[in-house]
């Protein structure tokens, strides 16, 4: 089996003839760039090539967002709204003045409307870009009083999301026999929860939707037709798969809340894609020991970044019990693992030997390293996991 081949048969419940092994390298290939210190050999390939060297399959889930067709492609993330070159999709928005500035490496958008006006600036530090980020810190968020509501309101009232003719087609072109291009449609689950992810703060968010949920809901109903074009529009590629909504945490987006206003969005957009034989995926990296039961009556099918103890409170072995062998793991290394200074060599050997030996021959299980191999990640230890699987 080729690597697309095992990352196929793991999803719809069969036993590839090994575990597929795709870990994201995009943080650690940009770290490694910007400091000049890519392991021996590597220099002047990309990473499509650095993953054939290492032998292992090419991910192509959460898009790197660095890339750009235009300066201004992601000039809207303030407001949660994606324009990038590998999404199915592109927003446009109408009756909008929109205005971006950039201040060294902060970008303030500007928008006007006879509703009103928001402002939004996003940032990236010097800590972010050593890191390999691709996404900036939200340094003034578009929501700061009850007025605001009715401004995202009218903008987002005021959008059309069209299909971006052959963008997904030339991601999984790209991804080749090494991967699965998923059809990213955007990474929250619901209206209201991109409300409290993308357009405030989270403590102001909980504060307002006690003090004024009507504005709330009155922001959301605006919001529905724009989450309802961009899934049918990523159902109608040829993606196997489609990611809907991540970042959950038990404390956060606890079970009462998640009940409420996550898990009909993801179960009807479940029902839509396995309706055309398709599969549900959503990023699942915070703590989840109280939503694995809501994920499994959502009908999801793969749980994407998926990170077990020591990084959160589940073991593997709890997670697996609980998805009742229904829905996939994609995840499962935690990233501290690969970092010399965080665990040494045989702490990491003795959990990846014992790790493989478990789940060599498991079904529902795509490897890999959650959320992200990091900056200081080892290469060696990458190419360890590499041939004990080859093994």
């Amino acid at each position: 089996m080729n690597h697309r081949e095992r990352i196929l048969a793991a999803i719809r419940g069969e036993i590839p003839d090994r575990i597929p092994w795709v870990p994201r390298l995009e943080f650690w290939y940009r770290a490694r760039l910007r400091r000049g210190n890519l392991p021996a050999g590597l220099a002047g390939l990309s990473l499509r090539e650095i993953v054939e060297r290492l032998g292992i399959g090419y991910y192509a889930t959460v898009p790197d967002f660095t890339e750009r067709e235009e300066e201004t492609d992601m000039a809207d993330h303030g407001i949660g709204i994606l324009n990038h070159p590998v999404l199915p999709y592109r927003v446009m928005l109408d009756g909008v003045d929109r205005r971006v500035t950039r201040r060294g490496r902060e970008t303030v958008t500007e928008y006007r409307t006879p509703a009103g006006c928001l402002r939004t600036a996003q940032v990236f530090t010097e800590e972010m870009l050593d890191g390999g980020a691709s996404i900036p810190w939200t340094s003034a968020h578009a929501i700061r009083g009850p007025a605001d509501f009715d401004t995202a309101t009218y903008i987002f009232s005021h959008l059309r999301v069209e299909p971006r003719a052959g963008a997904w087609e030339r991601r999984n072109r790209t991804a080749g026999d090494r991967g699965i291009a998923v059809a990213y449609v955007i990474g929250t689950a619901s209206p209201v929860h991109h409300i409290m992810k993308e357009l405030m703060p989270v403590e102001a968010f909980f504060l307002a939707q006690h003090d004024y949920p009507e504005k709330i809901d009155r922001l959301a109903e605006a919001m529905q037709p724009y989450y309802a074009a961009m899934q049918e529009i990523a159902a109608q590629t040829g993606a196997e798969v489609a990611l809907l909504g991540g970042n959950y945490d038990d404390s956060i987006t606890h079970p009462r809340w998640f009940e409420t206003y996550i898990l009909p969005a993801l179960r009807t957009y479940a029902e839509l894609l396995h309706a055309k034989g398709k599969y549900l995926m959503t990023h699942t990296d915070g703590e989840n020991r109280r939503l694995i039961p809501l994920y499994l009556r959502a009908g999801i099918d793969v749980a994407d970044s998926l990170c077990p103890a020591p990084m959160t409170r589940l073991t593997l072995e709890e997670i697996r019990a609980g998805f009742e062998d229904r829905i996939t793991i994609w995840g499962g290394i935690p990233s501290v693992l690969l970092c010399p200074d965080s665990v040494n060599e045989s702490d990491f050997r003795c959990w990846i030997d014992r790790m493989i030996e478990r789940y060599r021959h498991a079904s529902r299980f795509v490897l890999g390293v959650s959320d992200m191999v990091t900056a200081d990640a080892s290469w060696d230890r990458l190419l360890y996991i590499t041939e004990r699987i080859q093994s």
